[in-house]
């Protein structure tokens, strides 16, 4: 039985770089030593290693090859090598070490897999399908669980490759059956509402998305790409909300923020909403103060802004609610209390 190739990750390989910056953000790419069952979170590892002068990785090479000199003709090893260079951005070694690896055994789905990421790593898409395609029809009826993995993972990055090279109806079908494979994948939700974005059918996008974020809610990407996809729509508020939401979870990430910023300050709001409040025109000004209060969301007066607009509308009932949400985050604030005293007398 082969060892499964362990490359479920976080991190996406084959999205243009504003696609998935937001995935990529801090992290790098993970891969797990086949036979061992442990991942390797490098970016976290590494850190702590550099005092001591030696990295995980090469601590991690060094050990394979001690383990290779002893069982030179284990494929596995040479596998787990090849990974390990290649999380090095060591390709050429890599590639040798698969090479051998598929010399002791040619129909090594792991090796396969791992070689068709190589080719997406480096954007040469058609050697990546080419391997991807192969780990398919290796594992066809398979029962093996690594087995299933790797076909599952091949699914996914096949997925990918079609993504990063627009080809989104074929990126559809390799998404939709990583899924089927693994309902709990956001990453596989996640490009499955790329690709969609891609044909252009913004509302199957959205319902990725929102998968996507059920199973991780802090995944800043799916915020952002949200956010572009309601942008799209001309719906500013949902789009102040969730590129908001991105800014918070990314924050050392430049998209969202920009994404905010072309929207407009917090302050060119504001102002907006109490001028249309004052001129009557309660629509503009209720679309006014939703985007100021996604742009700065704990700030008693925008909230109280908020009740007052609702107010004007005639809807006391959520101006009750909101007043209260002011008070919940300032239990003191004048204006709050003297709006809900107000409304507690009519």
């Amino acid at each position: 039985m082969q060892a499964g190739s362990g490359v479920d990750t976080a991190a996406t390989l084959g999205r243009e770089p504003i696609d998935r910056a937001l995935a990529v953000i801090g992290a790098v790419l993970l891969f797990a030593v086949l036979g061992a069952g442990a991942f390797l979170a490098y970016s976290v590892m590494e850190g702590r290693a550099i005092e001591q002068g030696a990295t995980p990785r090469a601590r991690l090479i060094s050990e394979l090859h001690d383990k290779i000199e002893a069982s030179p003709n284990d494929p596995s090893l040479r596998i787990g090598l090849g990974e390990a260079y290649a999380a090095a951005g060591e390709y050429e070694d890599a590639l040798r070490e698969l090479s051998i690896a598929l010399e002791l055994n040619p129909d090594h789905s792991g090796a396969h897999l791992v070689l068709g990421l190589i080719g997406l790593m480096q954007k040469d898409y058609e050697t990546a399908d080419t391997y991807f395609l192969k780990v398919i029809d290796l594992t066809e009826g398979t029962e093996f669980q690594d087995l299933v993995l790797n076909r599952r993972y091949a699914f996914y990055y096949l997925g990918e490759s079609a993504l990063d090279t627009s080809r989104y109806e074929e990126a559809i079908g390799y998404y939709k059956a990583a899924i089927r494979m693994n309902k709990g994948s956001a990453d596989a939700y996640m490009g499955l509402g790329l690709a969609f974005k891609g044909i252009g059918d913004h509302v199957a996008a959205l319902e990725q998305f929102e998968i996507a974020l059920a199973f991780d809610p802090k995944y800043a990407q799916a915020h952002y790409e949200m956010g572009q996809v309601y942008m799209a729509q001309d719906d500013r508020i949902n789009a102040a909300v969730h590129f908001a939401e991105a800014a918070m979870l990314a924050p050392d990430n430049e998209l969202p923020a920009e994404a905010l910023a072309s929207l407009g300050t917090v302050e060119e709001w504001e102002a907006t909403a109490r001028e249309a409040l004052a001129a009557g025109d309660t629509d503009t000004a209720l679309e006014a103060v939703l985007i100021t209060r996604a742009l700065v969301q704990d700030d008693p007066a925008y909230i109280v802004l908020h009740g007052e607009v609702l107010e004007a509308m005639g809807d006391t009932d959520a101006a009750m609610d909101v007043y209260a949400e002011a008070l919940a985050v300032a239990p003191q604030d004048a204006a709050a209390r003297a709006a809900v005293a107000r409304l507690e007398q009519e």
